[in-house]
């Protein structure tokens, strides 16, 4: 922030520019009058008496000629080139009254032709300093021959009329060059000005849009971690609710499940937490490229079902092709989570909005792309555990897994089935080092997939919150199914 002493002298400056803008017609008028004045003492003072007309009415005539000039600059403005025009005729005027070397410097002029070359560009602009110039040139010359000596003709002395073009170009075409210059100089601190406020407009988007893509992926994370963990709470406690009465070892059976659930939530938000601290790119030696803590895989999918199996007692079947250490090696990890938190969301909406229906679960991989397909029947039977766990649903699970999906180059289908199940179809194309290994004919495995990941698929906004990295550059190598195609 700038000091009191530099804020004053800020203002002081301002008001001194304002002040000096509304009296430059009375200063001009002063300044010309009093250069006149001046120039004449000096030359009378400084020739033998006689070579300068010193008439009263010349000087009368002369000082209200460049009087009136100075009062010209009131339509200066407004009115540039009939400004100038004005100003060169008055001075002209009073060179051919009088002798022109008390007249050589003559501020309102100056000025005058300063400001039109500023304001003024283009060919119009030089048209007319290029005409002051000759005008002034040829009434220098007519002003010579007024007041010479008889027989002294101007054309004889070449001398002379290189010094009258000297003069006619230093009183007129040098205040426009010096116009000129300046306006370049203020169009390039404008330009300056301009970029950078562009500049800084560019960097406040790009740090907006990187908050909010960290934004989306903090509340995507939060609700792939708790919404399965706190669903399953939820059905064991109105589980455990109903068997109280009865007590016995279902009833610690249920107990144990509820302890066990939230036991996962607490570490599945642990391991958010820290994921978020060495996702933290300002915080020294805490970011770490590659495969990030909490992360998970497709080959954790089994464990995922039985644990559905176990809460729901649901049925619950899986047919992958090929094993699932070869789908996490063909995706890599990046994709690798996403696929398992497809499948997660999938199982925890069926489970909030089917409870106990049977599900089927099918993933395949085909060399280029992996299709998941998760297929639930109508629930067996609407109990109030169900309606609970449909009135607390988030709504952020179907958007949550089309934005990982799309992030990928993927593409997400969701729907109800004939039977009055509901139907979530996910293709997930594979990395695109690895098609353009398959392409070259190179085997998957020699490629150094975890290098190539971080590198080819860096994630939006300089890194993301979270487990995963979900906001990738997606890849567009091939078209992206439409919204309601069939998988």
């Amino acid at each position: 922030m700038p000091s009191a002493p530099q804020t004053r002298r800020g203002r002081s400056a301002v008001r001194a520019a304002q002040w000096v803008s509304r009296a430059i017609v009375p200063l001009m008028l002063f300044a010309n009058v009093g250069c006149y004045w001046l120039a004449l003492y000096l030359v009378l003072h400084g020739r033998p008496a006689g070579d300068v007309p010193d008439d009263a009415w010349q000087l009368v005539a002369v000082s209200a000629l460049v009087g009136f000039q100075a009062v010209w600059l009131v339509w200066l403005r407004p009115q540039p080139f009939g400004t100038v025009v004005a100003s060169l005729l008055l001075w002209q005027a009073a060179v051919l009254i009088s002798d022109w070397e008390t007249l050589a410097v003559q501020p309102g002029l100056l000025f005058a032709l300063f400001v039109f070359a500023a304001e003024r560009a283009g060919l119009r602009r030089w048209l007319v300093v290029t005409g002051g110039v000759v005008v002034t040139f040829a009434t220098l010359v007519a002003a010579y021959a007024l007041h010479a000596p008889l027989g002294a003709a101007p054309w004889r002395a070449p001398a002379v009329l290189i010094g009258w073009a000297l003069v006619a170009a230093a009183t007129v075409a040098g205040p426009a060059f010096a116009g000129a210059w300046y306006a370049g100089l203020r169009a390039r601190a404008e330009r300056i000005a301009e970029l950078a406020l562009r500049a800084s407009s560019s960097e406040a988007v790009r740090t907006a849009e990187a908050v909010a893509a960290e934004r989306r992926t903090l509340a995507q994370e939060i609700h792939d971690t708790s919404s399965a963990h706190l669903a399953a709470l939820l059905a064991l406690s109105a589980a455990a609710e109903s068997t109280a009465a009865a007590g016995g070892a279902a009833h610690a059976t249920l107990i144990t499940q509820i302890r066990s659930e939230g036991e996962r939530l607490y570490q599945g938000f642990e391991r958010m937490l820290n994921s978020m601290r060495q996702e933290d790119r300002t915080v020294t030696e805490t970011h770490q490229p590659g495969v990030r803590p909490g992360q998970h895989s497709v080959s954790e999918l089994p464990a995922l079902v039985e644990e559905h199996r176990t809460v729901t007692g649901a049925d619950v079947s899986v047919w992958n092709v090929p094993a699932w250490h070869e789908i996490d090696h063909r995706l890599g990890p990046m994709r690798a989570h996403i696929a398992y938190r497809v499948v997660q969301e999938a199982l925890s909406n069926a489970r909030k909005h089917a409870d106990g229906a049977a599900i089927s679960i099918t993933i395949e991989d085909d060399g280029s792309e992996l299709l998941l397909r998760i297929e639930n029947d109508p629930p067996p039977y609407p109990d109030t555990a169900s309606r609970a766990l449909r009135g607390l649903s988030l709504g952020y699970g179907l958007e949550g897994m089309r934005d990982r999906l799309v992030a990928a180059g993927g593409s997400l289908r969701t729907g109800p089935r004939q039977n009055g199940g509901w139907s979530v179809n996910a293709l997930l194309p594979h990395p695109p080092h690895q098609r353009r290994a398959r392409r070259r004919g190179v085997a998957p495995h020699d490629v150094q997939r975890e290098t190539d990941e971080a590198h080819a698929e860096p994630s939006q906004g300089g890194g993301s919150i979270g487990a995963d990295s979900t906001n990738a550059i997606a890849d567009t190598s091939r078209p992206v199914i439409a919204e309601g195609a069939h998988a």
